[in-house]
């Protein structure tokens, strides 16, 4: 009996091993392939005033009422490295991106290196760090600056994403790392928040281009007499529209109440809230919008034409030298000499407005040569 009973157990143990075996071999990827990229950039810049030789061009940091004050730098803290690695799972990828620079201070001139992207994408869902869910990288204009139009969301967040699959338009929604922004006063400090910032996207694509719409919900907290919380809420539209065979329109326009962090332009202003001489913080709303056009002169030689503004809106808090809005105006050329080795010259033009009215102009002309290079194995 026990012997026949060992047979019986080790008949099941046999089975539940060759059932587990098969599932292996049919789950077991059938093939992955990385990806290795990047590019060698330096930068010749040129600014008619003191930008702090930052390799960003910020409208919001130009100087008002102060003498202009020349400069000129070179930079290579761009430098780009990448990997991509992709695995097939059953009939399924599983894509994995590693991406670092060494842009960890616009105005360090050495640069120590920063993680970019760091994410995981399989089917549906996507968790790391990543272009946040209220920009889309497609609409972002080409251009030699490293920062982009004042009114632009371009973002990277640590996030968690959940979006459609394999459809032709795509709904997401993202849970990303909340950062506040906040202008302090009197016995009021910042506290971490509960939950993270929301943010629901719907990209429609065709053969024109695509058009995205977003919606934007957070939450900034802080502590006076107890504490307290003020809510965020942004919208985004941003597109890229197909002129022709190779030109491309695009555009992007935002609004909302304490979402600045979200914008390029108004980053470090700590216009999320403000203090209002009360227990009580107030957000402030910021309105912006940028165009630009891309056009082929040839199949090697494109240029973009860029514009951009930015504002806040009137608020009793705001002191007179505070920034109240600015424009960002940019013109380019780029040449693509040879397979991966390309030559781009830029014209911006800059200005800031305070709220008691006074403003400051800027005007940078600065170029770039870039290599890049890109390695894939199987």
């Amino acid at each position: 009996m026990k012997a026949k009973t060992v047979r019986v157990s080790f008949v099941i143990l046999f089975n539940v091993l060759f059932a587990t075996s098969g599932f292996a071999q049919e789950n077991k990827p059938k093939s992955n392939w990385f990806n290795l990229y990047g590019f060698g950039r330096t930068n010749f810049v040129w600014d008619n005033q003191d930008l702090g030789r930052s390799d960003l061009f910020v409208p919001a940091n130009i100087k008002v009422g102060q003498p202009r004050n020349p400069n000129f730098f070179i930079g290579a803290k761009q430098t780009r490295i990448g990997i991509d690695f992709h695995q097939t799972v059953g009939n399924e990828e599983l894509f994995i991106k590693l991406e670092g620079d060494f842009h960890n201070d616009a105005s360090d001139a050495t640069g120590i290196f920063r993680m970019r992207h760091a994410l995981v994408k399989y089917k549906f869902a996507m968790i790391g760090m990543d272009w946040s869910n209220f920009f889309d990288i497609d609409a972002n204009p080409i251009a030699v600056d490293f920062e982009g139009p004042n009114s632009s969301t371009l973002a990277r967040t640590p996030q968690i994403m959940f979006a459609t699959y394999r459809s032709k338009n795509r709904l997401a929604i993202s849970f990303e790392n909340p950062i506040e922004k906040i202008t302090l006063g009197g016995n009021i400090t910042a506290l971490p928040e509960r939950f993270p910032d929301i943010i629901g996207s719907y990209r429609v694509n065709g053969d024109f281009g695509f058009v995205k719409g977003a919606a934007l919900f957070r939450e900034v907290r802080y502590e006076s007499d107890q504490s307290r919380s003020v809510f965020g809420y942004g919208f985004t539209i941003l597109s890229a529209l197909k002129i022709g065979d190779s030109d491309r329109l695009k555009f992007q326009g935002v609004t909302g109440n304490g979402i600045a962090r979200y914008i390029q332009g108004a980053v470090n202003l700590n216009y999320d809230a403000i203090f209002n001489g009360t227990p009580e913080m107030e957000s402030l709303h910021m309105t912006g919008a940028n165009i630009s056009y891309q056009h082929f002169w040839a199949k090697h030689i494109h240029s973009s034409l860029t514009a951009g503004w930015l504002g806040v809106a009137d608020n009793p808090n705001l002191k007179p030298s505070d920034y109240k809005s600015s424009f960002y105006g940019s013109a380019n050329i780029f040449w693509d000499a040879v397979q991966n080795l390309s030559f781009g010259w830029e014209a911006l033009a800059g200005q800031r407005t305070n709220i008691d009215g006074s403003t400051g102009s800027a005007l940078r002309l600065q170029m770039n040569a870039t290599y890049k290079f890109n390695h894939s194995k199987k």
